[in-house]
């Protein structure tokens, strides 16, 4: 099983950091998680193909999740695709994706009439309700959601992603959760969001120091993650969706190592992990851990 992280970032726009977006590749499955700013050009530049993705997993309905959901849809259609996208989301992200759908729906059917593809299926989309511990297994990969806490944001999920005896688990967005520990507890790899709140300072006309306690009041800081990865100790901790997206990783690093003496890995997009084999691969670079 492999872990490529697509997209890094968050709500705030980055030239380093695409939109929110995983990649978990078995033998025989590919499962995107989430679908944010870039995706699509993100596939491609792993050497991936939304055509080729057998299933889609939105964690929780924000924006940054699922703005590129549509272009997702058509790049895929124009690379191939010829079979319905499936989706597995919180009912809330599905209603928002139906009216997208519609929105678009004659902008669909100009485009097939029109190119005469060989098929048109690649443009329909079959909807799944993601629920707490209710599996979804593709290929020799599984997915077991598990509720997290983003209020106001709800529901919202983490998964625990399984094939044979290697487990990562995802935390999605959330603040401290005693059901992120025990879903992390023991597994080969904790890929958590980050929010590094000493680098949120208020800044006149873009955020007061009101809007950062609440952002801060449902993500991770450092201190809680690393809390959070000892207490459940896993084997190693990956870091993702940044706020600030150029937050300095080694100062992020070196911080958590403070309290997780594991390997800590400030993720990037198109870095790849491999939990079992224990390596890592990001441009020309490959290490194990």
């Amino acid at each position: 099983m492999k872990f490529t992280f697509l997209g890094t970032g968050c709500p705030v726009a980055s030239a380093m950091r695409a939109g929110p977006a995983h990649l978990v590749t078995g033998s025989r499955a590919r499962l995107l998680i989430d679908c944010g700013a870039g995706v699509s050009q993100r596939l491609v530049a792993a050497g991936e193909r939304g055509a080729d993705i057998d299933a889609l997993i939105v964690t929780h309905y924000h924006s940054d999740h699922v703005v590129d959901f549509y272009q997702l849809l058509v790049s895929s259609w124009h690379q191939g695709r010829a079979r319905p996208f499936v989706v597995h989301a919180p009912a809330s992200v599905i209603s928002h994706m139906r009216r997208i759908l519609a929105a678009y729906a004659d902008e669909r059917e100009l485009r097939i009439a029109h190119e005469r593809r060989p098929s048109s299926l690649g443009l329909e989309v079959e909807f799944r309700e993601l629920a707490a511990g209710r599996s979804i297994k593709v290929g020799d990969l599984e997915a077991e959601p598990f509720a997290v806490d983003h209020r106001p944001v709800t529901p919202a999920f983490g998964l625990i992603l399984r094939q044979g005896k290697t487990r990562i688990v995802f935390s999605g967005d959330t603040r401290p959760a005693s059901s992120l520990v025990e879903a992390a507890r023991g597994a080969s790899l904790l890929v958590c969001e980050v929010f590094v709140d000493r680098e949120m300072v208020p800044t006149p006309g873009v955020r007061s120091a009101e809007t950062i306690s609440a952002v801060r009041s449902y993500h991770l800081t450092p201190r809680q993650i690393a809390n959070t990865a000892r207490e459940a100790e896993v084997d190693a901790l990956a870091l993702t969706h940044f706020v600030p997206p150029n937050a300095d990783r080694a100062a992020l690093v070196a911080e958590i190592r403070k309290r997780f003496r594991g390997p800590v890995i400030a993720g990037e997009d198109l870095m790849s992990i491999d939990p079992a084999a224990r390596t890592l691969s990001f441009s020309d670079t490959h290490l194990g851990y």
